[in-house]
Parts: C-alpha cells; sequence; structure tokens
C-alpha cells in the first residue's frame, strides 16, 4: 500500500467518523415532552373554554342584572383568550382540540335557554361555580401532573384567573338570593 493510498483510507475512515458523529443525537428527551395528562388536559380545558364562551355569550344577551351581564362578557373575554393561546400551544404540540361542546354542556345550554330574568341569572350563575370549580380540579391535576412545561405553565397561569372567576361567581350567588 503506498502512502497516497492510506492518506486516502484515512480520509474517507475520517469522513465517515465525521458523518456517524453528525448522527449521534445526545438528547435523548423529546423537546416538548407529552404524556397521556397533557393531552387529556387539553381536551377538557378546550371543553371547559368553549362552554364558557358560549354560556357567556347567551348570558350577555339574556341576564336581567346587570352585574351578571358584565361578569358573562368577563366570561367570553377570558375563555376566548385562554383558548387561543392553548390553541396555539396545541398546535405547536401537534394536539388536536374539539371545536363543538361536550354533551352535557349543550344540555346545560338549552336548560339555561329555556329560563329569563331572575331564574336565568339565578341558573348561569349556579352553573358558573359548578363549571368553575371542575376547571379548578382540571388545571390543578395538570399542573401536579402534567409532563410538558409549556402546558403546565398555562395551566399556572390561567389557574389564577379561574380561581377569580370561581370567586366572583360566588359573590354573585349570594348577592342574588333574595332577602327574606
Amino acid at each position: 500500500m503506498t502512502i497516497t493510498t492510506t492518506k486516502i483510507h484515512y480520509l474517507l475512515l475520517a469522513a465517515i467518523m465525521v458523518g456517524f458523529s453528525a448522527c449521534n443525537d445526545d438528547d435523548d428527551e423529546p423537546n416538548n415532552p407529552i404524556n397521556d395528562q397533557d393531552r387529556n388536559f387539553a381536551l377538557n380545558a378546550t371543553y371547559s373554554n368553549l362552554a364558557e364562551i358560549q354560556m357567556g355569550q347567551l348570558a350577555v344577551s339574556e341576564a336581567a342584572d346587570e352585574s351578571v351581564a358584565d361578569f358573562a362578557e368577563m366570561m367570553v373575554t377570558d375563555h376566548t383568550n385562554a383558548q387561543n393561546q392553548l390553541a396555539n400551544l396545541a398546535e405547536s404540540l401537534d394536539i388536536d382540540l374539539p371545536d363543538t361542546l361536550k354533551t352535557e354542556h349543550q344540555m346545560i345550554r338549552a336548560q339555561l335557554s329555556a329560563l329569563e330574568g331572575a331564574a336565568f341569572d339565578s341558573a348561569y350563575i349556579s352553573s358558573q361555580v359548578v363549571a368553575h370549580q371542575q376547571a379548578q380540579q382540571i388545571f390543578q391535576t395538570q399542573i401536579d401532573q402534567g409532563m410538558n412545561p409549556q402546558l403546565k405553565e398555562y395551566a399556572a397561569n390561567t389557574l389564577t384567573h379561574i380561581l377569580m372567576h370561581l370567586e366572583r361567581a360566588m359573590e354573585l350567588k349570594e348577592e342574588l338570593v333574595p332577602s327574606i
């Protein structure tokens, strides 16, 4: 073997080694890890946001009490913003989200639609207390058991608003109780 042939072999060996080292990825963890909890959270948070938006839109037009209408407007605005943020995150994580209400939310909406005046206001606000208690559980579970840091951060930031909504709904529920 001549020196030139030996140099060529070394150059080929070096090129192969560079090629293999370029393929070596020491990062075994995906950049955006997702577990079943993350997927379930995105789905359930979307259902919750969609329900708040649609119930709020109904209440804006049907509420007799101005405080209830103001609360409903806040629900539409805050949950639309929350859903837009979640939709952007879900898209980046390749999570499909629903665009319709769950059957239970459709039934609540139908029940509310049949009411008017003070009866509507009371039923709407009572449903909001329950809905925000459920949302609190959904978001807290994500904070505790989720894997994806972006979804956990979203859950933590949004939970603050959910707790404010719950507190306001409970205040309104007390205000709507007639004095005896």
